[in-house]
């Protein structure tokens, strides 16, 4: 499943990122979003994109262009 695909509040971890240019993953990596991190869709904002989403402890504005190209896993719940 991709990162598009992903509801608003629903965690996810990222398993990797595919079919990105450069400067993209330049761009994500240098953001902290990396295989291994969790990522949860917080708000699209007024105009809906960039999308806020909570990555680790941070709160990042991501394109949404890019969240076909990041797959994703949904993170199991403890009971």
């Amino acid at each position: 499943m991709t990162l598009e695909e992903v509801a608003l509040n629903r965690a996810v971890r990222i398993e990797d990122m595919q079919g990105l240019n450069e400067k993209d993953l330049a761009c994500l990596l240098g953001m902290g979003i990396r295989s291994g991190v969790s990522v949860t869709k917080v708000m699209a904002t007024p105009l809906k994109d960039p999308v806020e989403c909570l990555v680790g402890s941070q709160l990042l504005a991501v394109e949404k262009r890019l969240f076909k190209h990041i797959r994703v896993k949904e993170i199991s719940k403890i009971p």
